[in-house]
């Protein structure tokens, strides 16, 4: 089995890396006399939402933004701290949509309040490319609405309005996009290794002199790795006790309405 992490990808000869990846893995299912079922080829994701974005059919990055500043930007749960806003027009204007006001909200002009993961029935894809859905275990709290129907709002202000009144006329469209992101707790049989083989003969194959090492070999701190576990005040105690050697704190002590949520 061979499996690459998406960080490879991203250097300035990801495709090369891929197609000398898809080589040898192809190799391997030809000498190893595994069964057609067995998945040699894998790409490990480091950001499970990323899989979904993919699906979508999203390009990642933020080269983009660099290279061409928009006049309006919408950041729809970007915690991730990519740029700054000093790294954007002074007349760009942010708008903001999430349930933490993490990263992404101080930079913002405007801040539309999104419901947490507890607080509505969505889906989302985990690193696999697994479907797996939540359903609604508190009600948002304020302001707080659904993603969707935040941005059916918006559709309506700017009279572009969108056809979706109901959850199910959203997840409707979703499959027709992507039939996998309403295939829950399944994963697609099919990974296409020969197509990406093929694929990957098309490509520049030339590879850089540089080593591949990963830009993040450990972990700094395991308990503030997402925008609810940086909001968290238990999650703050247990970094404390971490740092400073004191006494673990239990896991369910002083949570708040907004601490992650054992379903």
């Amino acid at each position: 089995m061979v499996v690459l992490g998406s960080s490879a990808l991203q250097r300035n000869d990801g495709a090369a890396i891929l197609a000398a990846m898809s080589n040898i893995a192809q190799t391997i299912r030809v000498t190893s006399s595994v069964s057609g079922d067995w998945k040699v080829m894998n790409v490990l994701h480091r950001i499970a939402s990323q899989v979904a974005a993919l699906d979508h059919a999203c390009k990642p990055g933020t080269d983009a933004i660099r290279k061409n500043p928009p006049k309006v930007l919408f950041l729809l749960g970007a915690d991730g701290g990519c740029f700054t806003r000093q790294d954007l027009p002074k007349d760009c204007f942010i708008i903001y949509q999430g349930h933490h006001g993490d990263v992404g909200a101080p930079i913002a002009d405007v801040i539309s309040p999104g419901a947490a993961y507890t607080e509505k029935s969505a889906t989302y894809v985990n690193t696999e490319g697994g479907a797996q859905q939540t359903k609604v275990a508190m009600m948002p709290p304020g302001l707080a609405r659904e993603d969707w129907k935040i941005i059916n709002a918006l559709s309506e202000i700017a009279c572009l309005t969108l056809p979706y009144d109901t959850l199910d006329q959203v997840r409707k469209r979703l499959e027709e996009v992507s039939p996998n992101l309403v295939r829950y707790d399944d994963v697609e049989g099919e990974n296409y290794f020969q197509q990406a083989t093929d694929h990957a003969k098309l490509v520049n194959q030339e590879l850089l002199a540089d080593p591949l090492v990963p830009p993040q070999l450990t972990i700094k701190d395991f308990y503030m790795t997402d925008s609810i576990s940086r909001a968290s005040q238990t999650m703050a105690k247990c970094v404390k006790a971490v740092t400073e050697g004191a006494q673990a704190v239990h896991p369910y002590a002083e949570t708040s309405t907004r601490d992650p949520v054992l379903l």
